[in-house]
């Protein structure tokens, strides 16, 4: 994964800080207005590039970033920011809303668009930048602005999930699938609290938690529809209900996910010197003769001589 970027104010002069802050959120978000209530205003974001999304964590004293509609003007990216609030209180007002975040809370804000944000205290959080493309949604607008606990379910997942990224502990994994992982942990997110989308089926939701649970599980060995149908509180009947309609089963759509992972980390350069043996019982296989009859099957060749045909040398040389 990328390595993490640090931006502080603390090496520079305090008359300079608040335009050092607002240069930094122009060249990340537009154009901004930033007034300091700290006179000593340091702050300082730590952020990590993952897939197609910025993840960050923020640390602020008190101080308002407003845009107004001069700024927004032209400005059709559509940029939304996801904000899990750790410590103090943010306000964010937008469109005649206003939003009181607290602590162990999230929401979602459009960036793009005229707001004012503002706090009165040192502030904490964690926020991912994002499309309504990026979620295969329509529009997040009418998301904008709930505010949500991150006590349980798939919110709790993501505030992990997007601390995780942004820390030492989020280097060895891959960018891709962690991408792919915040992606998907922030639709079902939306989704669990209050969704719109009100046409969707019941199925369609339920194939979401279950893409949602395999996110987090897919490399335990002890994966099966009997732990899936006790993590996710439902019946394996419902289960297998649920894939009759698609064009495989339950119990395939899990081999499926698991070779596909075992495909990328094959040709990970991360993953260079982990053997197949490795990376088929990382990703919950407990027979290497087994992963490489199917893994076959599916791609055309071995795992050993598809990395050898995609991967580097040093994976090669791991085998």
């Amino acid at each position: 994964m990328a390595t993490a970027q640090t931006f502080s104010t603390e090496h520079v002069r305090r008359a300079e800080r608040t335009a050092y802050w607002r240069d930094h959120i122009w060249a990340s978000m537009g154009r901004f207005d930033v007034v300091a209530n700290d006179p000593q205003f340091r702050a300082t974001v730590i952020s990590r590039q993952v897939g197609g999304f910025t993840v960050a964590r923020v640390k602020a004293p008190s101080h308002v970033l407003s845009r107004n509609h001069q700024q927004a003007r032209g400005d059709d990216r559509r940029l939304f920011k996801f904000v899990v609030q750790h410590k103090g209180t943010i306000y964010i007002e937008q469109n005649d809303k206003r939003l009181a975040l607290k602590p162990g809370h999230w929401t979602l804000y459009d960036t793009t668009r005229p707001f004012r944000f503002y706090s009165e205290e040192e502030t904490r959080q964690s926020a991912v930048l994002l499309r309504a493309e990026d979620l295969h949604l329509k529009d997040l607008a009418p998301y904008s602005l709930r505010n949500h606990s991150t006590a349980q379910g798939y919110s709790s997942m993501l505030q992990s999930a997007l601390i995780t990224a942004v820390s030492d502990h989020g280097r060895d994994c891959a960018e891709g699938d962690v991408g792919v992982m915040i992606a998907r942990l922030t639709r079902l997110a939306l989704l669990e609290h209050g969704s719109l989308e009100g046409r969707r089926t019941s199925h369609e939701v339920m194939r979401e938690r279950i893409d949602g649970y395999l996110d987090q599980h897919l490399s335990r060995s002890d994966l099966s529809i009997d732990t899936i149908a006790q993590g996710l509180n439902c019946s394996k009947r419902y289960l297998h209900k649920v894939f009759l309609e698609g064009d495989c089963t339950l119990s395939e759509h899990i081999l499926q996910r698991r070779l596909e992972a075992s495909r990328k980390s094959l040709i990970d350069p991360s993953a260079a010197q982990q053997s197949v043996t490795d990376i088929a019982y990382a990703w919950g296989f407990s027979s290497l003769a087994y992963f490489s009859r199917v893994f076959k099957q599916s791609y055309g060749m071995s795992p050993r001589d598809y990395r050898a045909a995609h991967g580097s040398d040093t994976a090669e040389r791991a085998g």
